[in-house]
Order: structure tokens, then sequence, then C-alpha cells
């Protein structure tokens, strides 16, 4: 039997995350900012939820935790949401990495993150790991109105798995910390993407 009812998943970026800023921040664990944990706060101001998930990263997982226990919301934390490791390259600037290795480098960037970072994950394993993730979550019975705390690589991948987006599509999004997509997602029916970098409805 098909719902009656589509599930509206609100995704949100991360905010703001201590350390240096413009380097390839994958599964590195650094906490948020206090200003990171206002920017995503802001940006849910006056919605309401029927639960949470997260990535199990510090700088997901922290809010999230804070969120749903302000809100009386159920929490999940789902490492299938985590961001995508970069391998040797976690932390180091895109200039850093390319002085490492030129050729990789240029293959990883040509590519849109299909060709790996050195004992990093493809984009490709990403996707797979996330569509995973997604159709499980999907599946469960967590409530309409979902939001689902994670990163913006993750997104992307999601971009390509529910919708069919191409990486250099997906990649064209612009999605700045605390960034938003809204999915709307009813059984038997295609999806919807309802906004991006907005929660409003």
């Amino acid at each position: 039997m098909n719902r009656i009812e589509p599930i509206v998943v609100t995704l949100l970026r991360h905010g703001e995350v201590e350390g240096r800023n413009n380097v390839l921040r994958g599964i590195s664990d650094e906490p948020l900012t206090l200003g990171g944990g206002l920017q995503m706060k802001a940006r849910l101001a006056g919605m309401q939820f029927d639960s949470v998930a997260s990535s199990p990263l510090r700088r997901c997982r922290e809010f999230a935790e804070k969120y749903a226990m302000e809100s009386g919301l159920p929490l999940e934390i789902l490492p299938e949401f985590r961001e995508i490791s970069f391998g040797k390259w976690e932390n180091l600037s895109p200039e850093e990495a390319e002085s490492m290795d030129p050729i990789c480098f240029r293959a990883f960037c040509e590519t849109f993150g299909m060709h790996a970072a050195p004992e990093g994950e493809s984009l490709a394993s990403l996707k797979e790991r996330v569509g995973l993730g997604w159709k499980k979550w999907i599946g469960e019975d967590r409530g309409t109105k979902r939001l689902l705390v994670t990163h913006a690589c993750v997104m992307r991948a999601l971009l390509m798995e529910i919708f069919g987006f191409s990486p250099e599509l997906a990649f064209r999004f612009s999605l700045p910390t605390a960034a938003c997509l809204r999915i709307s997602h009813l059984e038997g029916a295609d999806p919807y993407l309802l906004s991006v970098n907005s929660c409003a409805d």
C-alpha cells in the first residue's frame, strides 16, 4: 500500500568548523565553531520535524544531539551519511594536495572525485554508500517530516543517486556552510527537489 502523505526530508549541511578554512575536510573530526551552530539553528528557525538523523562526525552529530534533545525528538546516528574520505589529503588545501601529487590531483578534479584521493574514497563509492543508506532510512517509520544533518559531498551524492544528476551537474550547486536541500519522497512516485539553500515551504 502506498503512502498517502509524502516524506519531506530537510538535508542540512553543518555550519562553520574550527580549524583551517578552504581545506579538504572529509572524515577528520573537528567540531563546529559557536557561529557554525548558530548558522544551523537560524536555518531551521520555525521548522518542525518528527525525527532527526545525523552523520557521526562531530560537526554534524553534536548539533543534531542538542537540537533533538531541545526539540524532544528521536535521534539516529547513521554512519552511511558521513563525509567522503580524502585519504592522504585530509585537511590539506587544494594547493597543498596538488603539490603532493599533481597528476592524481588533476584526475581527481577533472572527474569530480570519481578518481579518488590517495587512500581516499571515490565519489562512486560514496554514492553507493549514501544510496544504500537513504533507501534503508527512507523505508523506516521515522515520520513524514525528517531532518538529516550531513555534509556537502553527501548532499551532492544524493542528488546523483535520487535524481540522476551527473557529477558535473551535482557540483554546480552552491552548498555553503549550513546549506539546505529539501526533498519530497512519495512511495510509488518520482521524488521532488523542493528547494535548494532555503528551508521555506
